[in-house]
């Protein structure tokens, strides 16, 4: 039964934001600052509250399956752009978190058809935080790397005069350093936040001989870097932009990893 509605709700959310993709597509033309369609949050809430459930349910932060740890890490995407585009008033990136987050849920509810699911044992809640800031991190380091392509994009652009439509679709490069040095703060924070906590949780996580501790580190540094950088000017934006794409490559790396072996493996 529990098989049943997990893949009942990977799918149906899977279909749910195809739908909003399509429609963030269709209107391309539409001003990039009309308000985002109450539709859009409400498929984000249901989103939630079938993670919250489903934490409630085995006791923890839901990672314990392919089909948990890619749907938590859609919602976080998606959040996310739609906080930098609500707090900056710029929706001319949300396509491409929908469609990001589109794609991770079509490879969770695949994942989700095929697993096994198994009730797991209740962790912490230190070990719940350490999960779950960690994955908050990847969204923002993945956010960052979106923004950080589209503004390399965008100023290429700019510079050989191909206006088309990415030119249209996007708002200024200002506006885009903006968004990047928002999801380099958020991603900074986040990442701390999980290093600390890794402090409480035992030799466990000390004696994991893995790749994803060692490049966790690495990417807090950088990122704790760009977050305190002065404002940006068009040099230090570019070796932002540059350092969130180095970012973005480290995040799918470590995702796989994950998906693959578990956070500490050895």
């Amino acid at each position: 039964m529990l098989e049943i509605i997990t893949n009942g709700v990977g799918i149906t959310l899977t279909v749910l934001y195809g739908v909003l993709f399509s429609g963030e597509f269709r209107s391309i033309g539409v001003a990039r600052t009309s308000p985002i369609s109450p539709w859009t949050w409400l498929v984000v809430v249901v989103h939630l509250a079938a993670l919250i459930f489903r934490g409630i349910q085995i006791g923890a932060c839901p990672v314990g399956s392919h089909w948990e740890t890619l749907s938590l890490l859609a919602l976080l995407i998606v959040t996310m752009h739609l906080l930098l585009a609500s707090v900056s008033g710029d929706r001319c990136t949300l396509i491409f978190g929908l469609g990001l987050t589109f794609v991770l849920q079509l490879a969770g509810a695949s994942f989700s058809l095929g697993d096994q699911v198994q009730a797991q044992s209740p962790i912490g809640s230190i070990s719940s935080l350490h999960a779950f800031t960690a994955w908050i991190g990847v969204a923002g380091v993945t956010t960052a790397g979106v923004h950080g392509i589209l503004w390399l994009l965008l100023k290429r652009s700019i510079k050989t005069g191909q206006f088309g439509l990415l030119f249209t679709r996007l708002s200024s490069l200002e506006s885009l350093s903006r968004l990047i040095r928002m999801a380099t703060g958020i991603a900074a924070g986040s990442l701390a936040i999980t290093v600390g906590t890794s402090i409480f949780l035992g030799s466990g996580v000390e004696a994991s001989t893995g790749p994803v501790t060692p490049i966790s580190l690495a990417l807090m540094g950088l990122f704790v870097i760009l977050a305190l950088v002065p404002r940006s000017t068009g040099t230090v934006t570019e070796w932002r932009a540059w350092c969130s794409v180095v970012g973005l490559a480290s995040v799918v790396f470590i995702s796989a990893w994950v998906i693959q072996f578990g956070p500490h493996s050895r």
